[in-house]
């Protein structure tokens, strides 16, 4: 008794016949390169660049605002106004509130709680680390034995890390008080982003060559930069 074996090639091969089965496929394969760099982006959809116009412009406006209200405040000139904790943290809200808002409009509610996730994440994760930083650089000025650099530097550092895990986890519960999805992890992509931390060190700290190579005027950009993530989110 021989076993009849159908040639691989001829068209009652099942392969040949599941034209739509392979075209799924395929697009679903060009789908996933051509939103592969999107998704690093907490991305979960391709972005138009008229979206990522809408929230540039959302964050160029929501960082503008606060500063213009500073300088007027400092009575200088806005580029040459100094930055506190208080001009910071104004920035950072303005830029994702600015993003979001705008970059929301004609969105679908799961879009814009997306956004708002992501707004809260990167809120959270500049300002939570530059508190701590600049609560444990107060503390260290008013006790004599701890005023000195080589503490200050070391204090600060600490209250970065505790102040960016703390962020995390607080960030979390918020946008999922429930835990029904996955914890937002810390990426590369958000260290770079929040590099506003190591600046603010410098700012805050008031490290010589800080003013000297005028390392503040780099922090709008930074926070724009942070709010345009929250405004691109879907």
């Amino acid at each position: 008794m021989s076993l009849s074996v159908r040639k691989f090639n001829t068209k009652d091969n099942i392969f040949e016949n599941t034209t739509g089965f392979h075209r799924s496929e395929i697009e679903a394969a060009e789908y996933r390169k051509r939103t592969l760099k999107e998704c690093r982006f907490r991305r979960d959809e391709f972005v138009s660049s008229r979206d990522k116009g809408k929230a540039l412009a959302g964050a160029a406006l929501g960082t503008l605002i606060p500063m213009l209200v500073f300088s007027k405040i400092q009575k200088k000139n806005f580029w040459k106004m100094k930055y506190g904790f208080n001009e910071m943290a104004s920035m950072s809200i303005g830029a994702n509130v600015g993003s979001i808002t705008i970059g929301s409009i004609g969105k679908s509610k799961r879009e814009k709680e997306k956004k708002f996730n992501e707004g809260v994440f990167q809120v959270l994760n500049s300002i939570i680390p530059m508190t701590m930083f600049d609560c444990a650089l107060k503390f260290c000025s008013k006790h004599k034995k701890l005023n000195n650099t080589p503490t200050k530097i070391i204090s600060s550092a600490a209250g970065v890390l505790f102040g960016t895990q703390l962020g995390i986890k607080l960030a979390n519960k918020i946008t999922d008080p429930k835990n029904l999805v996955p914890d937002r992890k810390y990426t590369a992509k958000d260290a770079i982003a929040n590099i506003d931390d190591a600046v603010s060190i410098l700012v805050l700290g008031k490290v010589p060559f800080a003013d000297k190579i005028h390392i503040d005027k780099a922090l709008p950009f930074i926070y724009g930069y942070s709010g345009y993530r929250s405004g691109t989110s879907n």
